[in-house]
């Protein structure tokens, strides 16, 4: 080891006392996709996920962490959407900024063994 193209990587999420996980990458890319295409429905098939097995990791999610995490508007003439709530915007920008925090430790501590 010592060569320059070595890269470290790393997966991090956050699992509750019971060992299940409350949330990942995976459980971001779901909200995030949600916020940019405005429904579960439209989500689910961006990310070529059935709407069935997409809402039950949202339940999941919601029940280990105890809070909404959508807002659901039913539909209408239009359609239905939903918004995040503000608790799940907040718990995406948590993730951004651990997750960004730890890679760059990591990292750090990477070249310190290995260089």
């Amino acid at each position: 080891m010592g060569n320059t193209h070595e890269k470290l990587r790393i997966k991090i999420w956050i699992e509750c006392d019971t060992g299940d996980s409350i949330f990942g990458e995976g459980q971001m890319r779901i909200l995030e996709t949600i916020q940019e295409q405005g429904s579960i429905n439209a989500a689910a098939k961006t990310l070529k996920m059935g709407y069935r097995s997409m809402w039950g990791r949202l339940r999941k999610m919601e029940k280990r962490l105890g809070k909404p995490l959508l807002e659901r508007h039913k539909g209408g003439a239009e359609g239905g959407h939903s918004d995040l709530t503000p608790e799940a915007l907040e718990m995406i920008d948590k993730f951004k900024r651990l997750r960004l925090e730890i890679a760059e430790a990591s990292e750090t501590i990477f070249r310190q063994i290995y260089h």
